[in-house]
């Protein structure tokens, strides 16, 4: 009996171990690990009261009495930072901190020293980033300025550099996330302390500093992480300037309480090399401006990360000079390029691209002429947008002026392709105000471009005489397809080299009553017959709009010309006649179809605009004649209306 007992004991012993073993390790994944140090003087020993801990996303400690601090932190591998005011950051990195148990972690920190430069850069230097270096009037530099990362710099009123690439100087300036290289205002104690000694008798503020000036062919100068504030108080009012030819990268920087009239960075003139990325632009007067020799991509920010009401005052990027490089690519969307120097140019063999979302605000008198080739891909979500400057409804109120201006029809000029064969591309993109020049259009396609225009829509344009899209002098091929045109004056002007289906819309999609002023598509001009050039084909019978002669009429004659009407078209004549011969008028008794005097508005729209002050009558129009008939015949058929015939 006992040995049955002892056999049972043992096996109620080896479950209560599993059991009981099982159990929630005190020290478990759920715990916080412990961090503790001290931090000291790295020369003294002595310690440092007030030094800020950082574990990468907050301030988690403050040393206190004797240097010492400590805190609780989930486990895991951090990088650490110290900071206090006057010594230099130290960076602890890949520092595991394990659940439960305490990791020791000091930091000994490197006194700040200030060093005021009063002479020029003749000779290569490297700037520690154990000094403050305090620029007082204008030092040139004519050497290699190499800047490490965490050093300060700091400007006296008035205080600028003048780099002059051509004589060999240069600014190699990389800093880092936690250690970017700071450019400010003396007046400035967020960055290094207190350096003027004043205690908080001065501010900073914008333009304290004036800037730095980058001259030289192919200067390389590098500018990767850094911080600009409060400068830009010389004449022209920037930051950073790059003259012409520079080649000059600035990459993860932030330009903040700026002034800059013409952009906190200034590379109206820069060189075709040029880099502008990933930087970040807020509270300055313009941010940036650009020419249109080198690239920008949408990697740019144009608010305060921490602040997303925080902008500039003019938020947006001013361009300057004419597009002479082979590709040139637009891509940045949160903020519009601002055309405002009047005329702009794509020269012959170039080509600009504007991508998705991008828009583009053009300032009064402002126009576009594309000898190269212009592709604007925009999507349904993302469209392209061309507007006037005084919209704010696209971009913000890029003129800061609150609600002082608005927007209205002629703001802007226009955008004219040119060249034969010109195979520029527009899609899904939104013209707003244009046309305000004597021709009256807003976008031109001129001198026999093969160009498409697909997916827009043109709204609130001027266009009386030429219409808000003339394709009077475009190539055979172009095509025209799925657009939307209303409050405008005369939305589209057509050739007979082009085909015209019923796939674009004449009206407001969202209130079918907004229509345009004269609703049509027009199809002759002042001397010159709509002449039908190859097959052709016309099938817009959306109600209301005609395809509308105001002058000499269409001529469509010879074995090779042929025009095709759909059902349900409408064509208007005031004055004019179609002329066409033997059977290369395809359609013309079809259902729905009409021949009739611009003045009716009983078939299709009021297309002459104005309402019932005028009334069709016999003889508005000469009427159909058949030159495949000897003698030519003057058609009689009862779709025809209000001409000489009847």
């Amino acid at each position: 009996m006992k040995r049955f007992y002892k056999w049972l004991v043992i096996p109620l012993m080896i479950f209560s171990f599993v059991i009981f073993g099982c159990e929630e390790d005190p020290s478990g994944p759920d715990e916080p690990g412990t961090v503790e140090g001290v931090v000291t003087h790295l020369n003294t020993g002595g310690a440092i009261v007030g030094a800020v801990i950082n574990d990468g996303t907050a301030d988690v400690a403050t040393s206190g009495t004797g240097g010492n601090y400590s805190f609780e932190i989930d486990e895991g591998t951090y990088t650490f930072t110290c900071t206090a005011e006057g010594y230099n950051m130290q960076v602890a990195e890949d520092i595991e901190v394990d659940a439960g148990e305490t990791t020791t972690l000091n930091f000994q920190l490197e006194p700040i020293n200030v060093l005021e430069i009063n002479d020029d850069i003749v000779g290569d230097v490297t700037w520690k980033n154990n000094n403050i270096y305090l620029i007082n009037g204008e030092i040139i530099i004519s050497a290699v300025l190499t800047i490490e990362a965490g050093t300060r710099i700091k400007f006296k009123d008035n205080a600028r550099f003048v780099v002059f690439g051509n004589e060999g100087g240069l600014i190699l300036a990389e800093g880092t996330t936690l250690l970017p290289i700071i450019f400010t205002s003396w007046h400035d104690d967020a960055h290094g302390g207190d350096t003027n000694g004043n205690g908080t008798a001065s501010e900073p503020a914008r333009g304290d500093w004036y800037d730095i000036h980058i001259y030289g062919d192919d200067n390389a100068s590098s500018f990767y992480y850094c911080e600009f504030y409060y400068g830009g108080g010389n004449l022209n009012k920037h930051v950073i300037s790059l003259e012409p030819n520079t080649a000059v990268d600035f990459t993860n920087c932030t330009f903040a309480h700026n002034q800059g009239e013409e952009g906190a960075l200034n590379a109206h003139a820069a060189g075709s090399e040029t880099v502008i990325q990933n930087n970040i632009f807020y509270d300055n007067t313009w941010p940036l401006s650009i020419n249109s020799i080198f690239n920008l991509d949408d990697t740019n920010i144009f608010h305060d990360p921490d602040s997303r009401s925080d902008i500039n005052d003019y938020n947006g990027i001013m361009v300057s000079g004419n597009v002479n490089s082979e590709e040139i690519i637009w891509s940045e969307t949160e903020v519009p390029f601002v055309l405002h120097q009047g005329e702009y140019l794509i020269t012959a063999g170039n080509k600009l691209t504007i991508e998705q979302g991008v828009m583009l605000k053009f300032e009064e008198g402002t126009n576009l002429i594309a000898d190269g080739t212009i592709v604007v891909s925009g999507s349904m979500t993302e469209p392209v947008i061309f507007t006037s400057y005084k919209d704010d409804t696209v971009g913000g109120d890029t003129n800061n002026d609150t609600n002082t201006t608005s927007p209205n029809p002629g703001d802007w000029d226009y955008i004219k392709i040119c060249g034969i064969g010109n195979s520029s591309y527009f899609n899904y993109c939104h013209f707003y105000y244009g046309g305000g020049v004597a021709q009256d259009y807003t976008l031109c396609l001129y001198d026999g471009p093969v160009s498409t225009i697909t997916n827009c829509t043109f709204v609130h344009n001027k266009g009386a005489d030429n219409c808000v899209l003339d394709a009077w002098f475009a190539g055979a091929g172009t095509v025209i397809e799925a657009n939307i045109f209303y409050h405008n004056e005369k939305p589209l002007q057509i050739n007979g080299r082009i085909n015209i289906s019923s796939s674009n819309m004449f009206r407001n999609p969202n209130n079918y009553t907004q229509s345009n002023q004269y609703n049509g598509i027009f199809i002759d001009r002042p001397g010159e017959y709509c002449i039908i050039e190859g097959d052709i084909t016309w099938s817009e019978s959306e109600f209301g709009v005609a395809f509308v002669s105001l002058h000499h009429g269409i001529n469509a004659q010879g074995e090779t010309n042929i025009l095709t009407l759909a059902e349900d078209v409408i064509l208007k004549f005031d004055g004019g006649v179609l002329e066409y011969e033997g059977d290369n008028l395809f359609n013309y008794d079809a259902a729905g179809v009409w021949f009739t005097s611009y003045h009716d508005d009983e078939h299709g729209d009021d297309t002459n605009g104005n309402g019932t002050v005028t009334i069709p009558d016999d003889g508005d129009w000469q009427g159909i004649r058949n030159w495949g008939t000897s003698p030519e015949t003057w058609e009689a058929w009862d779709n025809i209306l209000y001409d000489d015939i009847h």
